[in-house]
């Protein structure tokens, strides 16, 4: 994969970080950060958002305002409960990864691959990334998880992160994928790193980030004047970049000299690219390998359809300020960054959460409370105009302490009506009910805004008694979180498809064996072998895997509700030992047990069923079935055989006894006609009967004998 063009730079500009052909120059980053600063201002909205979550729900023109009256900045956070309950249906309703495979061929690539995703599910945490990240969506309208290799050598190889919103910028007019996978030319992190961080991590650059960072006090007078350049080409070349990035990028904005901090820009940039492609099939194409003997040979018979064509490749830039550290090609196919969208507008595409919505109620629910709050302190002093002794005291006075218990205030003994009470406080407002009822109703349309329904929040509606309608309510609150989720399914297995690629791609090495499974049924496979005849097997380049979600949750609350379906099927068999046999180690595995897993097992083991997973003990039971089958078989011949020889004794012995009978018959007949009456006729005629009964109690001997080896 070649890159065909160089990506963005302006013609004749090299001199400024020497870019090369398809390498991110410094002037697309001068570009890149000047549309970042011209995008909608949509993450103001999403900060605002944030803070009513964290219940910071007053302005400062609000907090004047209620000092002022001398009210309690109090705000009751009516949005919090609503997104939590929102969050905990995700954790509540979590599915397992799985890796499957679309040839059996690669059934153990596949196995290899889900062992090893769920070793990194549990070591990097994923799960928590990919919740704080539908969090940040539900909150914010997008949260941010990076997937990708983990610096440290003694720490797991992989890492799954949340990444904070304001770290992460894209191309804004480039963006129509879901995922930003097809459609983005670029994608951007920016954060501050310590200095001496990032001198070790590059120690090429060492001289250049310390000055950098000093603001090249090595070069400057007392005055602050330019002493001269550097003298070295790659310092001369640093100070110069420095010098124009800094009249398009405040330095301030890039650099933090008291905290000795740099802003890294790690850039992730899209370049055409050709590239030759075998047509394996009319939906599998792959990148042509001049280094695969497959390749070469298939192409030099003739075997595959070759052509030729314009992708995208994927590269890195790493730039310390306007300081190109690093810029290097990828073989990955899309971004390590996976958004979280939860709504999209559809003006200017720009993300928006759950509580944008709830804010407007939010707002009107806390202003009616203050203002409840301020009529029930509120005071009305009624005096004459010579009322008080100004000696000691004014109106002003007053006014200010008339909420103290222990009020002062000295009167005028010389004032005009004498006769009546100097000062008259009261509290003549009313309570009206509609302040009440307004506040009702902005508490009530903070949880129709976001679709929530009482039932899901805990409390029972008002006029639902019914378990079936509670049900039902429960059920559409699930219905207005159907977009939003299956966004989220969508982002969720992009990011461990994103696991999977890195996985895959540390698993190519020749002949590498990789031990799976536990106990008995712990085995060893080879990954990227050959057969005797020079075929490949378990090629993991070559394999069609793909990364699938569960549809059943694994949760304590699904697995009681799996134990109780189960109970409930075998009381309903009326407890048949083969069903108790193959649904009690199910009924174990979703106990509480803390070794539930090994306890099913034993019952298999136990039965005579197989173990799940373990394919030997798959294997030796498919061989023992077949063997049982041979041998019934072989016994239901032999069983025919016998009975075809019996049949055919039988028949002889039949016919022997008839010739027998009619020649005796025939002799006693000629006797007859001859006028003999033989003596021993009768003892004649009661030996063919008695060969008769004898052949059929044969018969019967024979038949029984027959049934018994049947059975």
């Amino acid at each position: 994969m070649k890159p065909t063009t160089q990506y963005d730079d302006r013609p004749g500009d090299d001199s400024r970080d020497f870019a090369a052909s398809g390498r991110f120059s410094l002037y697309s980053l001068e570009r890149m950060l000047r549309d970042c600063a011209e995008q909608p201002l949509w993450r103001l909205r999403a900060a605002l958002a944030g803070a009513y979550y964290d219940g910071k729900q007053l302005s400062e023109l609000q907090k004047w305002h209620i000092r002022q009256e001398d009210l309690e900045e109090r705000a009751i956070n009516l949005i919090r409960p609503v997104i939590n309950s929102v969050l905990g249906q995700e954790a509540k309703s979590r599915t397992d990864v799985k890796v499957e495979a679309d040839d059996d061929s690669y059934a153990d690539v596949a196995e290899v691959v889900s062992a090893k995703l769920k070793e990194a599910e549990r070591e990097t945490m994923a799960h928590m990334a990919v919740s704080d990240g539908y969090a940040s969506g539900v909150k914010k309208g997008l949260g941010w998880v990076y997937v990708g290799k983990n610096s440290d050598p003694l720490a797991y190889p992989y890492r799954v992160e949340f990444v904070p919103l304001d770290e992460v910028w894209w191309d804004w007019r480039g963006q129509r994928g879901a995922t930003l996978t097809d459609s983005c030319r670029w994608l951007v992190r920016s954060r501050f790193i310590d200095l001496d961080e990032l001198q070790a991590s590059m120690p090429k650059f060492k001289d250049v980030l310390e000055n950098s960072v000093n603001g090249w006090d090595r070069f400057m007078d007392l005055g602050g004047n330019l002493l001269g350049q550097p003298e070295q080409y790659d310092l001369a070349s640093a100070y110069s970049n420095e010098s124009r990035f800094s009249l398009t990028v405040n330095r301030t904005d890039w650099v933090d000299g008291a905290r000795k901090m740099v802003k890294v820009y790690e850039v992730w940039y899209r370049v055409p690219a050709t590239v030759a492609v075998l047509h394996m099939s009319p939906t599998k194409r792959v990148e042509y390998d001049p280094q695969d003997p497959r390749h070469v040979e298939a192409v030099s018979r003739g075997l595959v359809k070759v052509s030729k064509g314009i992708t995208s490749q994927v590269r890195r830039a790493l730039y310390a300020g306007p300081h190109r550290l690093l810029d290097e090609g990828t073989t990955k196919r899309r971004f390590p960054y996976i958004p979280f969208f939860a709504f999209r507008d559809d003006d200017d595409k720009s993300p928006y959460g759950l509580i944008d919505g709830m804010i407007a109620p939010q707002d009107e629910y806390n202003e009616r409370r203050l203002r409840i709050q301020w009529m029930l302190k509120a005071r009305q002093v009624e005096m004459d105009s010579d009322a008080l002794d100004t000696k000691y005291n004014s109106i002003s006075d007053i006014a200010d302490s008339i909420m103290r218990p222990d009020l002062v205030a000295i009167t005028d003994p010389n004032r005009t009506n004498k006769g009546q009470s100097a000062i008259k406080i009261r509290n003549d407002l009313q309570m009206q009910p509609e302040q009440f009822n307004v506040m009702a109703d902005s508490k009530q349309l903070i949880q129709d805004t976001a679709g929530r329904y009482a039932s899901q929040l805990g409390n029972r509606p008002a006029g639902v008694t019914s378990g079936i309608a509670n049900s039902i309510l429960v059920e559409q609150g699930e219905q207005a979180m159907g977009e939003m989720n299956d966004n989220y399914s969508y982002y969720r297995r992009s990011v461990f498809e994103c696991l999977v690629d890195e996985i895959t791609a540390d698993h190519r090495e020749e002949r590498l064996q990789v031990p799976i499974g536990s106990g008995k049924s712990r085995r060893v496979i080879v990954l990227n072998d050959w057969d005797p005849q020079g075929m490949p097997v378990n090629q993991v380049k070559d394999a069609d895997i793909k990364t699938a979600v569960a549809e059943t949750p694994n949760t304590p609350a699904f697995r009681q509700q799996t134990q109780q379906q189960i109970a409930a099927i075998v009381q309903a068999l009326g407890n048949n030992p083969q069903a108790t046999a193959i649904l009690a180690p199910a009924y174990i595995e979703s106990s509480g047990l803390p070794n539930r897993q090994e306890v099913a097992d034993s019952l298999r083991k136990a039965s005579g069923l197989p173990t799940p997973g373990d394919k030997n003990a798959q294997a030796q039971a498919d061989q023992m079935q077949q063997q049982q089958l041979q041998q019934k078989l072989a016994q239901e011949q032999a069983v025919g055989a016998a009975k075809v020889d019996v049949d055919v004794a039988n028949a002889e012995r039949h016919r022997a006894a008839a010739r027998l009978a009619n020649t005796q018959a025939d002799l006693i007949a000629k006797r007859l006609d001859a006028g003999e009456v033989p003596a021993n006729v009768a003892e004649t005629l009661a030996r063919t009967e008695n060969l008769m009964s004898q052949a059929a109690n044969d018969d019967d001997l024979i038949n029984d004998a027959l049934a018994e080896a049947a059975a």
